[in-house]
């Protein structure tokens, strides 16, 4: 006869097995498991338990290659520079205010008129202050940014390029373009058909060219204390407003001569033309380079501005 009193009979009901009250609590209690360690490649052991020792041969320890001295691979960077391409796109942040039906009305739209103008003159005052802190002091010999200098250069450059460009031949200027800017001019003087050409004529200037974003920026892979090797680059946006004309010419034999005729649906008639022309100068390693022509780009629009 048992001698258990009736509430620890009724405890041990449960299956024979595990009583009532301790099935209740797992059930009501989330399941625990062990945990794991992160970033660790080694099993996990319980506190006091040892695992047992392993006699087989250790893996040897992969030799790590021998690491470059700071010498060379500063040499190395130096190589890169000197081999790096004159074209590095346009600068991030490069904004022109938009003109004519893009500009939003003074009376219609005051507050959209207000906001773009405020970004386009704190990003010029940050355009003036980056440059000049940049250039006088983080640059020796002082950065010479010849400002003055841009609108005559633009000139040059831009007529040069057209005018050579409409003869086919680019290799006198070759040294004048950057790689892009050299590479579609090329493209589109080998489509052109054969006994082709074309005539283009700047009559005049409408107004002097203006300069409407002047970036200077580091881009030097040197040792940043030397301040005779920055590599850095100017990048500046001249808007270029000419009266101008292009003709397209066809070559035929005619009583055994060659004759330049014009072709169909070309004119000769001058036409006010607006674009913003996009120069360049590298400076490597503290030596400046020539200034160069990127290419054109467009007038910014109204929501990259608010967006920025």
């Amino acid at each position: 006869m048992s001698t258990r009193t009736p509430m620890q009979r009724l405890l041990q009901q449960h299956n024979g097995y595990t009583p009532l009250l301790v099935q209740s609590f797992s059930q009501h209690q989330p399941c625990l498991r062990q945990s794991t360690r992160l970033f660790s490649n080694t099993s996990y052991n319980a506190a006091g338990v040892r695992n047992n020792k392993s006699y087989a041969p250790q893996q040897p320890n992969i030799k790590q290659p021998a690491q470059k001295s700071f010498e060379v691979m500063k040499k190395e960077q130096m190589k890169n520079i000197e081999q790096m391409p004159n074209d590095v796109g346009l600068i991030p942040g490069t904004f022109i205010m938009p003109s004519g039906d893009k500009l939003p009305s003074l009376f219609q739209e005051p507050g959209l008129r207000f906001k773009l103008e405020k970004y386009r003159i704190w990003l010029r005052i940050k355009e003036v202050f980056g440059r000049h802190y940049m250039g006088y002091f983080h640059v020796k010999p002082r950065a010479d940014f010849q400002t003055s200098k841009i609108p005559s250069i633009s000139k040059s450059l831009y007529t040069d390029m057209y005018t050579h460009f409409a003869q086919g031949n680019l290799s006198p200027i070759s040294s004048q373009l950057c790689e892009n800017i050299y590479s579609s001019l090329d493209q589109r003087i080998i489509a052109r058909g054969p006994n082709t050409g074309m005539q283009w004529q700047l009559h005049r200037w409408l107004n002097e060219p203006k300069i409407v974003s002047h970036k200077y920026m580091p881009m030097s892979l040197e040792d940043n204390k030397d301040k005779t090797k920055q590599t850095t680059i100017q990048q500046v946006v001249v808007r270029m407003q000419s009266l101008q004309s292009l003709k397209k010419i066809k070559k035929v034999r005619q009583g055994g001569k060659v004759v330049e005729m014009l072709e169909e649906g070309s004119s000769q008639v001058a036409k006010p033309v607006t674009e913003y022309l996009v120069v360049q100068r590298l400076c490597k390693r503290g030596k400046m380079g020539e200034w160069m022509v990127w290419g054109t780009t467009r007038e910014s629009s109204v929501e990259e501005a608010l967006e920025s």
